[in-house]
């Protein structure tokens, strides 16, 4: 039973993630070492970097409805064990380490704009930001990204209580403007950012209609965890 393992090594799957996480970075350190980031090197850490923050924000969306699949093709496949969304409660444990990793590569991307871009030219670069809107959308959603980060723990989520839970609904305005800020620096004729915008536009939509009542909500729609039961392997 697949499900049933993936549960017990959990910590396994974890450590999976976070090194899947830190392959780009990876990549990014050796193609550096090896002056093979091509002709533009500082427009491929900026890309490549910016589109890991993106992508890695997509898989923390993918979460709640990836629990709700397996559940589904668990009862399908008729599955001793997976059939109960609490089966696959650890998924949300994944939730914050994708998030930082997401943040981690957000924040990297600002740096290398202030240290090779504007060269730490403070003034400089409050003039782009009032010139360029994809710079002003992209520093909004570092800024709510940092709050994101900031109130990911266990004792902040304890303190906050039920506002924890609305305040993290701010995940989807970081999608949104994240997928403006890649569009307005995109030059004008390419359509590099229509995957992300397609990807991300499906689990915005799907989160919207369950919101609305469109689709049947279900337990754990909210992305909170399922009441446990006993696990009956025999």
């Amino acid at each position: 039973m697949l499900a049933l393992w993936l549960k017990n090594h959990v910590d396994r799957v974890r450590a999976l993630v976070f090194a899947l996480c830190a392959v780009p970075a990876f990549g990014l350190l050796q193609d550096s070492a090896r002056a093979a980031l091509g002709p533009n090197p500082l427009a491929t850490l900026l890309h490549t970097s910016g589109h890991s923050a993106l992508l890695l924000l997509g898989a923390t969306l993918c979460v709640t409805p990836l629990r709700r699949g397996l559940t589904l093709l668990s009862l399908h496949t008729h599955q001793r064990y997976g059939k109960r969304l609490s089966d696959w409660n650890w998924l949300i444990r994944l939730r914050r380490p994708l998030g930082l990793w997401c943040f981690a590569y957000a924040l990297g991307h600002a740096w290398l704009y202030c240290a090779f871009d504007i060269q730490y030219d403070w003034r400089a670069g409050l003039d782009e930001l009032q010139q360029k809107p994809y710079l002003m959308i992209g520093a909004v959603a570092l800024a709510l990204l940092a709050l994101l980060a900031a109130t990911s723990p266990q004792s902040m989520m304890r303190r906050l209580g039920r506002q924890w839970r609305r305040l993290h609904t701010l995940t989807y305005v970081v999608a949104v403007a994240g997928l403006l800020h890649f569009w307005w620096m995109t030059k004008p004729g390419l359509w590099t950012p229509w995957p992300d915008t397609a990807f991300l536009g499906l689990l915005l939509a799907y989160r919207l209609a369950l919101r609305l009542g469109v689709l049947l909500r279900w337990d754990g729609y909210d992305g909170s965890a399922s009441q446990e039961r006993a696990v009956q392997t025999a």
